[in-house]
């Protein structure tokens, strides 16, 4: 961890930013991400899985085919 400190150090110019949660963090999660996963919700609602990804498309080929 010491050594990941020292290049943030002599090569990140907002080290300040980067650790000021104590450790460096990679990310500091705000409303980006939530916003981000909330629009992969919304279009996983109204266009569904897919053909091939969806659960529903399973169970119904399954019964389908046994009729």
């Amino acid at each position: 961890m010491s050594m990941a400190n020292n290049i943030l150090q002599q090569y990140a110019r907002n080290y300040d930013w980067l650790t000021s949660s104590g450790d460096f963090v990679i990310l500091n999660n705000g409303i980006e991400v939530a916003a981000t996963y909330f629009i992969m919700l919304l279009v996983l609602f109204f266009y569904g899985a897919g053909r091939y990804f969806s659960l529903d498309y399973w169970i119904a080929r399954r019964f389908r085919d046994h009729r």
